[in-house]
């Protein structure tokens, strides 16, 4: 079987044409443009109004291999090039040390358990959406989930305000979307203002 690139290395000249990098990459002439107007895929561009455009073969070939690694430099702008939006567009992935955050400290319960001193020790799901800044919805999700330990009485679902500590000794520093007031909280613990 005939990879793509030895067909592009076995038919195509040196230098290729705008048309042709389109018709190899089966893309609009428009998005092909783009690509090559923004260093997506490397070209010599001259002032010409026709055949603006000169890509050498291996340059091409470099844009393909890229792209099969899924180098974040080649993506095009969800949405950019067709008229429908995305229904789940992905979040980019974010490189292993651009992560902000790490598991705290042994003395994060202490100063946790001070910082909540005034609040009930006895919660309801309501007082942990409150707390902590996070939707209602996602609160009953780590219940349901028993990411937060929780126990059913007669008057309902209650927590404990240690439980909810545990939580976020162990558990809620690894939440990528943290909410403002838990962002704020984690600051105040570093000394950040």
């Amino acid at each position: 079987m005939i990879t793509i690139r030895e067909e592009i290395k076995n038919q195509y000249p040196e230098i290729l044409s705008l048309e042709q990098v389109r018709i190899i990459l089966h893309i609009s002439k428009r998005k092909t443009a783009w690509m090559l107007q923004n260093g997506i895929i490397r070209c010599e561009i001259s002032q010409k109004k026709t055949r603006q455009y000169r890509i050498k073969k291996d340059d091409l070939i470099d844009y393909l291999e890229r792209l099969e690694r899924d180098d974040p430099s080649v993506l095009t702008p969800v949405g950019m090039f067709n008229a429908k939006k995305a229904k789940n567009p992905k979040p980019p992935k974010m490189p292993p040390h651009k992560k902000t955050y790490e598991k705290p400290s042994e003395d994060f319960r202490a100063w946790l358990e001070d910082e909540w001193y005034a609040e009930s020790n006895l919660l309801v799901s309501q007082d942990i959406a409150r707390i902590t800044g996070y939707e209602h919805h996602t609160v009953q999700r780590w219940l349901k989930e028993k990411r937060i330990r929780s126990v059913w009485t007669q008057d309902g679902l209650i927590i404990s305000k240690t439980w909810l500590i545990d939580f976020y000794c162990e558990d809620a520093y690894a939440i990528v979307r943290k909410s403002d007031a838990h962002l704020e909280l984690t600051n105040r613990y570093h000394g950040i203002t």
